[in-house]
């Protein structure tokens, strides 16, 4: 695929957006991603325990809400672990991708799609 042909796909995936997730996600991602840009405390991206608690809130897949930020959560035993693909994308490479749920990735999905978009817009702007 040309760099053109992914952007186009990486569109399609965002316009998606209305259609794969539903209005409780789309909620909770959207209030989610106001309250971090605005946490005084934080660097304007959510933590683990900021997505669990608006999973709750909104009564949504921790798994799935995290997705959408670029963190990958599973569980191992009792607990569950998180890879913070934004930040530490080497975390998430060495436990594997494929060991998510798909609600998980079909969000982290979505969030790289979206991502890609922002940078070709970016690139497109200077």
């Amino acid at each position: 695929m040309t760099p053109r042909e992914d952007c186009a796909s990486d569109r399609r995936i965002v316009d998606g957006y209305g259609i794969v997730f539903d209005e409780p996600t789309r909620l909770a991602h959207q209030a989610l991603l106001e309250w971090a840009a605005y946490d005084p405390e934080g660097d304007g991206w959510p933590i683990p325990a900021d997505v669990v608690r608006f999973a709750r809130f909104y009564g949504i897949p921790a798994a799935r809400l995290g997705g959408m930020f670029g963190l990958l959560s599973r569980r191992v035993g009792r607990r569950i672990v998180w890879a913070d693909m934004a930040r530490a994308p080497e975390v998430g490479a060495r436990i594997g991708v494929a060991t998510f749920s798909h609600d998980a990735l079909v969000a982290y999905g979505f969030f790289r799609a979206s991502w890609a978009v922002f940078e070709s817009d970016r690139a497109t702007i200077h």
